[in-house]
């Protein structure tokens, strides 16, 4: 590929061929007209072709600079939406997050308080969803998303490595179980969704027992409604760990037989990739990556 003239160039052609005159394009760049003869030379030379036709009281546009100037004027409306995007933050006190139902309910909510009291300016506002919505069609400004971190046409940024932990309340378990026959009647509360399914073919691999072996009672594609039922001691259940890590802390919940399963599948930050330029993104991912790492080191 060729390489591109001079960035400088290509302003000088663009002011002179909008003014058709090298003597105002000289005036609106500061520069003598001299100088922006010598640039249009320049490139002339570059593409090897006459872009100007010059006269004595005015200059006008070959057919061949007709046919580059359009590519050139979008090219540097392109850079200044770029410039711009980055410089400009829309609604720097308003923080709008799309996430998951279940991210939304048991690990935002419950903590977002904490992340308020050190940025008061911001008020904060949640679409729980479990799409992924257009950007250009609403006023979101971070959406968080669990899977592989592949979003077409927008930057993902991964806040942690997620584990599947298998967890009921102790009340509902056996004195230390130590097998998993004696876990297998307590009712199984499913998570249909893809890495939970995953996760019980490996438990069941790990353990050696069959899927019919499990006493299944409930199966959704909703966390939300799995956690708040095995806490209150209807089954247990395979859910990511940071929907439960609190719970697991503070003993409301324990870690069946010790399991878990590592997915490939985890939480990420998404959003065109200027939003991660804006301050409240910034701080807000920072506050969001810290806090699900301390989850993630519950044991």
């Amino acid at each position: 590929m060729k390489t591109l003239p001079p960035l400088k160039s290509l302003q000088v052609f663009l002011y002179a061929a909008r003014h058709s005159s090298f003597k105002a394009a000289a005036e609106q760049l500061f520069v003598t007209q001299a100088a922006v003869s010598q640039q249009i030379r320049l490139l002339e030379q570059h593409v090897n072709c006459r872009l100007f036709e010059r006269e004595s009281k005015h200059t006008r546009l070959t057919a061949k600079g007709q046919l580059l100037l359009p590519y050139i004027e979008q090219a540097f409306e392109q850079i200044g939406s770029g410039i711009h995007a980055l410089a400009f933050e829309p609604n720097a006190n308003n923080l709008k997050i799309t996430a998951l139902h279940s991210i939304t309910s048991l690990v935002l909510i419950p903590k977002i308080h904490d992340f308020q009291q050190s940025h008061p300016q911001l008020s904060i506002h949640f679409s729980p969803n479990n799409r992924l919505d257009s950007f250009n069609d609403t006023e979101i400004d971070i959406a968080i998303r669990r899977g592989l971190g592949s979003y077409p046409g927008l930057e993902s940024r991964k806040l942690i490595d997620d584990a599947i932990v298998l967890v009921a309340c102790p009340r509902l378990l056996p004195e230390s179980p130590q097998a998993p026959a004696e876990i297998l009647d307590i009712p199984l509360l499913e998570d249909t969704s893809s890495d939970i399914t995953e996760a019980v073919e490996d438990f069941c691999l790990r353990h050696q027992v069959k899927r019919r072996d499990f006493n299944p009672s409930l199966k959704t594609t909703d966390a939300v409604p799995i956690v708040q039922n095995v806490l209150a001691g209807q089954g247990m259940a395979f859910v990511s760990k940071v929907l439960v890590a609190e719970h697991l802390k503070n003993g409301n919940l324990v870690n069946v037989l010790d399991y878990a399963y590592h997915t490939p599948q985890t939480l990420y930050l998404v959003a065109p990739a200027h939003h991660f330029h804006w301050q409240k993104i910034k701080d807000f991912a920072a506050w969001l990556k810290t806090l699900l790492q301390q989850y993630m080191a519950v044991d």
